[in-house]
């Protein structure tokens, strides 16, 4: 039985879907303000480990991460490099388009973005001018916080203890009836990209895009909503309050929220420069790595960034990877008809647990633990002779439980195809070690490294690895 945290409730809860066999999930993104660093990358690889266990547990999912691609920090990085805001919003999108690659994630059925879903965001302000909770004030239009009596069940703050500028993105304003008051729609202002609004021209607020957007992709009531906990307050909670005035609905069933990503000590964050980009990242370190990385630590948890921890998931994805590809060298490469049926009971035993902590709001964090024991058993099976389908049925448990976690996909010798060129040179350089002719051994070396390659020496001989 699959249970996830809600943080509404503040506790686990049995995973029952709005709808029978399908899920809708919503995530919200990035501000392309800037390309992405680690943190933000984060939201990529819980929205996708959440998806690929709930399309493991056999549910049919829609998943939505939404990009702001407006906003005053758009607008003024623009300014700074003399180009239109859309142009600083694409190339940041693309960034992360390429790093969420990088990274092993499925892309999401849908990626909506603010500018493009105007009309949709104009016609849920118009609902809440209608029905009373929200009200136009000099080209502005704000949520009466006082006038939802619900305000603050999901960040656990009383209305009357709030206080005005609560969050950078909350503006102090005398035009608002009450400082609590939350921007809808903005009034333009002079050199900004705007829009016609029934308020005049204007451009959307930052909490009102989400509503929109996740209810015209998933339906007015749906399953889970995630994002950093930074976005409990202001952010989601405003998001509760604008959507369920406006439908008369609950909103989401599972609030889905993960940890921080810090460095030495601090929270990553692009306003103080204290942050390291994908791109540093992707340069060092291979896609397996970094995703390894982030799911060693339960999702909620906040994760502490450092080279050290990258080094070692480095050596946990060898320890992984050696093992497939002494598998294929003793009981050939994997086939279709290859399953865990006849698995080792040691075997079995840690796919159920790893399964268990998976159902338990997907702590990738004991799931992981539970691989490397099927690890240490398969790799003690090698060494005590095990015959070939015990091994092939292990090998089959090993790939269904890494694939869950979106890890180790392709890896193996014949899988990975090393081309004829780099063969023969792994076979000169082992004729140039024999004749002890260490110069010639490593020029052939950094030849091979040249065609992307690595040789690493096993018990069984060298073998040829491509670099990630």
């Amino acid at each position: 039985m699959l249970r996830i945290y809600d943080t509404q409730t503040g506790g686990k809860k049995e995973f029952v879907p709005v709808n029978e066999g399908r899920v809708g999930m919503y995530f919200c993104g990035m501000t392309v303000q800037s390309e992405p660093h680690v943190g933000h990358m984060r939201v990529a690889v819980v929205s996708d480990i959440f998806r690929r266990y709930l399309r493991y547990k056999g549910y049919d999912v829609t998943l939505v991460i939404n990009f702001t691609d407006i906003d005053d920090k758009i607008i003024e990085k623009a300014r700074e490099r003399g180009v239109d805001y859309q142009e600083i919003a694409q190339e940041n999108i693309d960034k992360f388009m390429e790093f969420l690659a990088f990274l092993g994630a499925e892309r999401a059925d849908h990626y909506p973005r603010a500018t493009e879903h105007i009309d949709d965001i104009i016609a849920f302000v118009e609902r809440l001018v209608e029905k009373g909770v929200a009200y136009e004030s000099g080209g502005d239009v704000y949520f009466e916080v006082g006038k939802w009596p619900d305000y603050g069940k999901l960040s656990k703050r009383r209305l009357e203890d709030l206080v005005a500028g609560a969050s950078e993105r909350v503006e102090l304003d005398d035009r608002k009836r009450n400082p609590e008051d939350f921007v809808l729609w903005k009034a333009a202002k002079e050199g900004e990209p705007s829009w016609n609004s029934p308020w005049g021209k204007g451009r959307p607020g930052w909490h009102i895009e989400c509503s929109a957007m996740s209810t015209k992709y998933l339906g007015e009531h749906f399953d889970i909503h995630g994002g950093g906990t930074e976005l409990i307050f202001p952010h989601h909670e405003n998001e509760i309050a604008q959507t369920e005035a406006a439908t008369g609905k609950p909103y989401v069933n599972y609030w889905v929220h993960h940890g921080l990503v810090n460095l030495v000590g601090e929270k990553m964050s692009k306003s103080t420069g204290h942050f390291k980009t994908m791109a540093e990242i992707s340069k060092r370190f291979p896609s397996d790595v970094v995703r390894f990385y982030l799911l060693s630590t339960h999702y909620r948890s906040e994760i502490e960034f450092s080279d050290e921890r990258l080094a070692e998931a480095e050596t946990a994805i060898e320890r992984f990877e050696n093992l497939f590809r002494t598998l294929e060298r003793l009981v050939g490469p994997e086939g279709e008809g290859e399953v865990a049926a006849g698995a080792s009971a040691a075997v079995a035993d840690a796919r159920r647990r790893f399964l268990e902590a998976m159902d338990d709001d997907l702590n990738t964090a004991q799931a992981i633990g539970h691989l490397f024991d099927v690890v240490r058993v398969i790799n003690q099976k090698i060494g005590s002779g095990a015959e070939k389908p015990v091994l092939r049925s292990d090998r089959a448990v090993l790939r269904e439980l890494s694939g869950i976690l979106g890890l180790l996909e392709g890896v193996g010798t014949a899988l990975e195809q090393v081309p004829a060129e780099v063969l023969e040179l792994v076979r000169a350089r082992t004729e140039a070690r024999e004749a002890r002719d260490w110069a010639l051994a490593d020029e052939v070396r950094d030849r091979i490294t040249a065609l992307g390659y690595r040789v690493e020496d096993t018990s069984e001989g060298p073998v040829a690895r491509k670099n990630k």
